[in-house]
């Protein structure tokens, strides 16, 4: 089992970025109102943070948690999800953070804690997908969970990681 300062500086950027591409990819696909978008935001990063015995039982994934409780306790900023959403070619660009960390992970990892590792880059995809309703009106009729792009930009995440997922 391998731990986040197992790897380089510039591949534990890489497995840093990664999280935030996961929901990036989803969120960048179908961009909502603004409000959306934070949505989408707060509920990866609440995911991330998130103890269950997947976590637990994978030594990267805890370390990197670990990592980001000391980044926040020392008040170090985060990069805006908003922003990173909105960026031009925010899309493209998390699905390649998401191709070169799979690479990395099976360089570098055992089967299983990479297999663990990419299922929890996905679950935090879907969790970004299920965060806001995207379409409808003002007053949200006619509103959908996840839609067409979201569940595309899922089903390409999946097909990234090699892991299944669902919309």
């Amino acid at each position: 089992m391998t731990t986040l300062t197992d790897y380089t500086p510039d591949e534990q950027q890489l497995l840093l970025r990664s999280l935030q591409a996961a929901a990036v990819a989803v969120s960048a696909a179908s961009l909502g109102r603004k409000t959306e978008t934070v949505s989408e935001g707060f509920a990866a990063a609440s995911f991330i943070m998130e103890r269950s015995q997947a976590t637990v039982d994978n030594t990267l994934i805890t370390s990197i948690q670990f990592a980001l409780e000391e980044r926040a306790k020392h008040d170090q900023p985060f990069p805006s999800f908003e922003k990173a959403a909105m960026a031009p070619g925010a899309e493209a660009d998390a699905m390649e953070t998401l191709r070169q960390v799979a690479a990395l992970l099976a360089e570098k990892s055992t089967a299983d804690e990479a297999h663990g590792f990419k299922a929890w880059l996905m679950e935090i995809a879907q969790r970004t997908a299920a965060a806001g309703k995207e379409g409808g009106n003002f007053f949200g009729r006619g509103a959908v969970q996840v839609n067409d792009a979201e569940r595309d930009a899922l089903a390409q995440i999946g097909q990234v990681l090699g892991v299944a997922g669902t919309a």
